[in-house]
């Protein structure tokens, strides 16, 4: 009687469990799943969109790895993310290093105020960067007009267009890694910087020697996810530069997005797709190995 009755509830908690993960479950095979499932297909086929789909093996792998604007697009947007990667991890961990201050009167309101950009869209975030920096009406021009300079050619000049797509991605993105470091700055014993203070340590070797090494489990994290949406950034290009001027921010995804809907070579676009995709996955394990999770550098 016993046994059953502790079957029954086994399989009631069973039961539970999947009826909260299948919703999940159903939507991640949905959406991601069977997404990949057809993209590796069409891959292999000719695949235009519309009427063509006869199965080709690898002559779109073939193709791209012969294709010099694949090489240039993957190659800026390994630069775009090397030179950001920096900037993604310092800015957010001095800014909570900031709000976690107990001499910064109205932290909520600070924290608030950063996280914000965070709840853009993409696309708006890019819009309205784009803004600042026009050329003729924007904020930034015209607060250089007034302290005497010459206004900018932000959109025209490469090096420009792509400083401008950095501080758009930083900007957005910094408040939600802020919350992460905010997150382990206050999970690190505040023994350790009694202690510290007791034995003469100021604050930024306290800061170097004690929050940014006991940070590395949350650093690892923001590098890895930094390092994925850096390589796959898209919206935020599309809204400030449209990929220009001519393909100087023409990413990888931008390459994609190209070849499969501007120029319905879908199979084509399937398979740099799955390639980029396996690079991101190397990329990723790279950084795992080095780092070892987060544990060591």
């Amino acid at each position: 009687m016993k046994k059953r009755r502790k079957a029954n509830t086994a399989f009631r908690h069973t039961g539970a469990f999947w009826l909260f993960v299948l919703p999940s479950l159903g939507l991640f095979a949905l959406f991601f799943l069977l997404p990949l499932v057809l993209s590796i297909w069409f891959s292999f086929t000719d695949f235009d969109g519309w009427k063509k789909m006869n199965f080709i093996g690898l002559k779109n792998y073939t193709k791209i790895l012969k294709d010099s604007s694949f090489y240039l697009s993957l190659g800026r947007t390994f630069i775009y993310t090397i030179v950001n990667l920096p900037f993604k991890v310092a800015i957010p961990l001095l800014l909570a290093a900031l709000v976690t201050s107990k001499k910064l009167k109205g932290n909520t309101a600070v924290r608030t105020m950063i996280y914000i950009p965070v709840l853009f869209s993409s696309l708006v975030a890019g819009i309205t960067i784009n803004w600042m920096f026009s050329q003729e009406y924007g904020l930034v021009n015209f607060l250089l007009e007034k302290m005497g300079m010459t206004p900018l050619e932000w959109s025209l000049n490469p090096t420009l267009a792509t400083v401008v797509i950095s501080v758009a991605s930083n900007w957005v993105s910094a408040g939600y890694y802020m919350l992460l470091y905010v997150g382990g700055i206050n999970n690190i014993s505040k023994e350790l910087y009694e202690a510290a203070s007791i034995d003469g340590s100021g604050k930024v070797n306290t800061f170097f020697h004690i929050t940014v090494p006991l940070l590395l489990p949350t650093t690892f994290i923001v590098l890895l996810l930094s390092t994925v949406n850096l390589l796959k950034e898209y919206a935020l290009i599309q809204g400030i530069t449209l990929g220009g001027p001519g393909t100087s921010t023409t990413y990888i995804v931008q390459y994609i997005f190209s070849q499969g809907f501007d120029q319905y070579k879908y199979g084509y676009a399937s398979a740099a797709g799955v390639l980029v995709s396996i690079v991101f996955i190397v990329i990723a394990a790279i950084q795992f190995k080095m780092t070892k999770g987060g544990g060591e550098v």
